[in-house]
């Protein structure tokens, strides 16, 4: 299949539904939204998943911590992206439940990275564990919690913050809502 930009994209079929549906779960599958600004739909922590006192909370190790529900302007198709990383679980739970979006008022966009560690050897080493291995066990999400309207107002450009001053997103700024706005990662710049 093609998607707006005339690539090609990886679906897999939804056997309940038979509807076409994009699931990312390994950090290979990720990749197609590399470096790509997405809106999250819905975020739902799984198999008893929680936070407690900043930490993370999981009784089954080998499922997601989460599952969310994207819309990325790559894609006209549903996304589903599981959440394998304590980090990035732990941020959208942040933006998500401690913080309490304001549906009505705010949204909650991501942005998936493997190429934007502060760490040297972080950096040397996450492009070919991603193509070996097909995964990094660092994080690589970018959480930010923006006006509503943001997502649908910016161009598919995203200026990646040289450090954490407030995020650009073509030519508007990430106006301030409540704090704090937006979880990067420590290792990632």
């Amino acid at each position: 299949m093609k998607n707006k930009t005339g690539k090609d994209k990886k679906t897999m079929t939804h056997s309940s539904n038979e509807q076409a549906e994009i699931i990312l779960r390994k950090d290979k599958e990720w990749s197609l939204i590399d470096s790509e600004l997405c809106l999250v739909t819905d975020f739902s922590p799984l198999a008893g998943s929680t936070v407690e006192d900043g930490i993370v909370i999981s009784p089954e190790k080998n499922v997601p911590y989460a599952s969310t529900i994207l819309e990325c302007k790559r894609t006209d198709e549903k996304i589903t992206g599981y959440i394998c990383h304590e980090i990035d679980f732990l941020h959208l739970w942040a933006a998500f439940r401690e913080r309490r979006i304001d549906e009505e008022k705010e949204e909650v966009l991501i942005y998936w990275s493997a190429k934007h560690y502060t760490n040297i050897i972080a950096k040397m080493l996450s492009a070919p564990m991603l193509f070996l291995l097909g995964g990094t066990p660092l994080p690589k999400i970018v959480v930010m919690v923006c006006p509503k309207g943001t997502y649908r107002a910016c161009d598919d450009r995203f200026n990646w913050p040289p450090d954490r001053r407030p995020i650009l997103f073509g030519n508007s700024r990430l106006f301030k809502t409540r704090n704090p706005n937006y979880w990067i990662p420590d290792v990632m710049e």
